[in-house]
């Protein structure tokens, strides 16, 4: 895998570059990585860079997305095979989000299901998207299911720099991507690969 650094700018301008040549009325992409290590940031700056080129965004996070904490706590607050296949409703995010943006789909979406902080269902309002419009989905561990998403760009980090970045009573999930990138092979599968141990000198290594 060869990759390329470049500046953090000029990989915003990339990565709208590369979604925009994607070729589909709607595109749904995948930001693989935690919002710790910058994934959600990078989505973010992506989602701003496409609008300034006329281009109309959703934007979500898989945190919106999680289980009631009694289902994704059920076998303990450190269940690594929970993390990584049952904190996130895919079914409800396939359902509510990604499948309506896809192709034939009505248009009419939800960007947010739960509050992650207080546990509770937001029910908000279905909004409708504008023709062409591209999702961008951040949020870690996103191969492990079959969510309808079109491409995903990984954000590729060491367990030390994943550990700096995560606070204290998320440290156990170090070894949750461990076996995550030993199972999934985001690094093999994904359509574009980021080195990210560093935000600031990043590198890319493209299709």
């Amino acid at each position: 895998m060869q990759f390329s650094p470049l500046a953090p700018e000029r990989l915003v301008a990339d990565l709208a570059s590369w979604i925009e040549a994607l070729g589909s009325a709607r595109r749904r992409v995948g930001v693989d990585g935690a919002a710790e290590i910058g994934a959600a940031a990078l989505a973010d700056a992506v989602a701003t860079e496409l609008r300034t080129r006329g281009r109309a965004v959703v934007r979500a996070s898989t945190c919106w997305w999680w289980r009631p904490a009694s289902l994704r706590l059920e076998l303990g607050r450190t269940d690594v095979d929970m993390l990584l296949t049952g904190w996130v409703d895919t079914d409800a995010l396939g359902r509510e989000l990604l499948d309506p943006l896809g192709p034939g789909g009505t248009g009419r979406y939800l960007t947010r299901l739960r509050d992650p902080q207080t546990d509770r269902s937001l029910r908000e309002p279905r909004l409708l998207a504008e023709p062409g419009a591209v999702v961008l989905l951040d949020g870690p561990f996103l191969m492990t299911s079959e969510l309808p998403v079109d491409a995903i760009a990984h954000l590729q980090v060491s367990p030390a720099a994943l550990s700096r970045a995560l606070p204290a009573d998320r440290q156990w999930w170090v070894e949750g991507f461990r076996q995550y990138l030993s199972r999934e092979r985001p690094a093999d599968n994904a359509d574009v690969v980021i080195a990210y141990d560093h935000p600031r000198v990043p590198a890319v290594a493209w299709p």
